[in-house]
């Protein structure tokens, strides 16, 4: 969308999702350009008169009529008083002076590229290439659905067999997609520019901090009746099975084994005394160090060591007996442990808090999503955690291990032909479209996904992939993994059509927010900017730093875990987040696996406690943090805008500050620093660059003029000194 030809674009069920259209943030209301408002600055008159003193004429002549009382250049007045006087607010901007040649051909051809990087995205994310005929007959009964040779959900109505109702761009389409914005990003134009711009976010929020951190502290302190443990924060990445923390989980298992010694646990009828005693074990060996479940250097860079730590005692028996929902107690240990977990959440002990927890799907078999949904909806006769795994503080991801290479494996029967990576998807997600056509048939899966809110995809990112290009699931028969980028597109587009036929008729939706970028290629972090509307880990973008600034410009989440990525990929010394955080990206902090990386009960505030020391976080910075993690969340509408404000999805000066604890003169710089980013991209890839260069370099003669005559009007004498004369 340029300024001056907007164009019409296609409602997407993702709508809201980041900062809606930040150049309007330095609009009014009506629409008014910045050239037509003049000076951002509010009560310009009143502030250029000193004591009845009045500007020289030089420094107001030619200049574009100003407002005295001119609105807020991010958000309209709200009634009331809930907006403070702008004069009162104390901020700076990246309104730095720019000298002759700054802006170069060379710039507006990264410009060019940056928005043609965005454009991709829309065509994804934003649906804007899905092509629905009839909308109205997917709320028809008589749908059906089948995966076509595409390896894509085919959806068709008995009167127009002849037409796919939902169309997504094809594997041939990503691929050249995905290898142009590859080429694109890696080009040395966009590189440059895109460091260039990055620093100057850094040295921005230095220079804020510097100005203003006394403000933003006063103003934060004035926000009555809130703080840190009272601010909601969302542990928006933790996986179900390592969920608990290693002295939560010893404490649990001695428990049972005083009270439950003798309940068989196995399909031969061995009781959990009697595995304890085979292994050589009793109550008195529980101890964490005996467990051998913390992480420790022996996972640094393995990760086949680390999935080994999943196991207590080394033993995958004992994992399947505690850590599993498939078992001989069909989960009921795992449920109780989990319970645990969020009692503490619901209950707010310590501080205020919610999770989002993982559990996995991993396509290995169909009955997979039914044997799911009947543990998550069981109700569990438990005295202190009666009733279904559902809760008010919890909502439900599902991690897609991308496996194949362990499924390929599979025997097959004699006669059959050998295993293709259609099954998997077929195993993955026929389920769901069952579900959601025929909910009657399948009341299970149909409710259970109700409680559902994103996918993820989960595995080594550093293992050895297979080449691929434009081959269709049912032609991979290769035993090796498929590359990352391949995987994801087949996720992202049956989630695609499941989301869009769910929408139409009037069902809950899924986000799709994968592991990426935690190790492993760069580029995979192509992908996911493409597919994705946040992401988890995401620590490589600091060695690509044009896809760091376009996550930047389009505010995808990132669920950084500085804890776990000490322990697994990178120390925390060398974390990036500080670095992203600063610059104004959309990151929040996570535990991702408390059972190995956690040595308190309250994981999520060890975390909190830990960075803030780590990275030399103020107060106001940790509340910013949390409040991207609601924002990140799959919580429901009611639920943030009771979080965040009623009308949070404005952009970030319109979340309640009170609610979130973080002052407005933040949100403003961060809002306003984004607008302008998205403006200055703009306006350089239009080929405005060398126009207003010159007019900013006009303004800004104008100003230190007046800040100079300002000076000498107010000093009776100025010391001589030699540079005097530069003034």
């Amino acid at each position: 969308r340029t300024m001056s030809t907007p164009v019409e674009e296609k409602p997407s069920i993702f709508a809201g999702i980041g900062v809606p259209d930040p150049i309007n943030y330095l609009r009014d209301a009506r629409g008014t350009s910045i050239g037509e408002l003049g000076r951002l600055d509010s009560n310009d008159e009143d502030i250029l008169m000193a004591g009845d003193k009045k500007l020289p004429a030089s420094s107001k002549s030619n200049g574009p009529k100003r407002h005295k009382h001119e609105e807020p250049p991010a958000r309209e007045r709200p009634e009331g008083d809930a907006w403070p006087y702008r004069e009162n607010l104390s901020f700076t901007r990246s309104l730095v002076f720019y000298g002759a040649g700054s802006i170069t051909k060379e710039s507006e051809h990264a410009c060019m590229l940056i928005q043609e990087c965005r454009n991709l995205r829309k065509k994804y994310v934003g649906s804007m290439s899905t092509l629905m005929p009839d909308r109205d007959l997917l709320k028809s009964d008589e749908l059906t659905f089948r995966f076509g040779e595409e390896g894509v959900v085919v959806i068709k109505h008995p009167s127009q067999q002849e037409n796919v109702l939902i169309r997504v761009p094809t594997i041939e389409d990503f691929h050249a997609d995905y290898m142009h914005m590859v080429e694109m990003v890696s080009e040395g134009a966009m590189r440059s520019f895109c460091f260039q711009r990055l620093q100057m976010l850094s040295t921005s929020f230095k220079m804020h901090t510097s100005l203003n951190g006394s403000i933003e502290q006063q103003a934060q302190n004035s926000l009555l009746g809130n703080d840190f443990y009272k601010t909601l924060k969302i542990d928006n990445h933790i996986h179900a099975a390592a969920a608990p923390s290693a002295k939560q989980f010893v404490e649990f298992v001695r428990r049972k084994l005083e009270v439950e010694g003798d309940v068989p646990v196995s399909k031969d009828g061995k009781t959990l005394k009697q595995v304890f005693a085979e292994a050589g074990l009793d109550k008195d060996h529980l101890t964490i160090d005996a467990f051998n479940v913390l992480a420790d250097y022996s996972v640094y860079q393995r990760f086949d060591n680390f999935n080994s730590k999943y196991s207590p005692f080394a033993r995958a028996d004992m994992r399947r007996i505690f850590l599993k929902t498939n078992n001989f107690l069909e989960g009921r240990y795992f449920a109780e442990l989990l319970k645990i977990v969020i009692d503490r959440h619901e209950k707010s002990k310590g501080h205020n808090s919610a999770c989002e927890m993982r559990l996995s799907v991993y396509g290995m078999e169909r009955h997979e999503w039914y044997d799911l949904a009947l543990w998550i909806l069981k109700d569990w006769k438990h005295p202190d955690f009666p009733g279904p795994m559902l809760s008010t503080h919890n909502r439900w991801h599902v991690q897609i291990p991308r496996l194949w290479r362990i499924y390929s494996k599979k025997p097959t029967k004699p006669g059959d032909k050998k295993r293709s990576f259609i099954e998997m998807l077929e195993n993955l997600f026929c389920p769901l479209f069952e579900a959601t056509l025929h909910p009657e048939d399948h009341p299970e899966i149909a409710e259970v996904m109700k409680h559902i809110v994103a996918f993820d995809s989960v595995d080594d990112e550093g293992a050895l992939e297979a080449t691929c290009t434009n081959q269709r699931p049912h032609e991979w028969t290769d035993d090796k993994n498929p590359s990352y980028w391949w995987q994801l597109y087949f996720i992202w587009a049956n989630l695609e059509v499941l989301n869009q036929l769910r929408a139409a008729r009037g069902l809950n939706t899924f986000a799709f927010r994968p592991h990426s970028g935690e190790t492993g290629d760069p580029m995979h972090l192509a992908a996911t900017y493409m597919l994705c509307e946040s992401i988890n880990h995401g620590i490589l973008l600091d060695m690509q730093v044009s896809l760091q600034y376009l996550y930047y410009l389009d505010q995808i989440g990132l669920s950084i875990s500085p804890l776990s990525n000490n322990f697994l990929f990178r120390k925390i010394a060398e974390n990036p987040f500080p670095k992203f955080f600063r610059r104004g990206l959309n990151v929040t902090i996570s535990t991702d696996d408390p059972l190995l990386f956690h040595m308190s009960d309250d994981a999520l505030l060890e975390e909190y406690s830990v960075v803030r020391a780590t990275f030399d976080l103020s107060m106001t910075d940790i509340m910013e943090i949390a409040r991207n993690s609601v924002l990140q969340s799959g919580f429901e509408e009611s639920f943030k805008q009771k979080w965040l404000g009623k009308d949070y999805k404005k952009g970030l000066t319109f979340c309640d500050e009170v609610t979130t604890n973080v002052p407005l003169i933040r949100s403003k710089f961060r809002a306003e620093h984004l607008a302008l980013e998205h403006m200055i991209v703009h306006l350089i890839g239009a080929g405005k660059g060398d126009a207003v260069l010159q007019q900013m370099k006009v303004q800004f003669g104008l100003a230190r003029d007046a800040h100079r005559d300002i000076l000498f009007e107010n000093f009776d004498e100025v010391p001589s000194f030699p540079e005097l004369g530069q003034l």
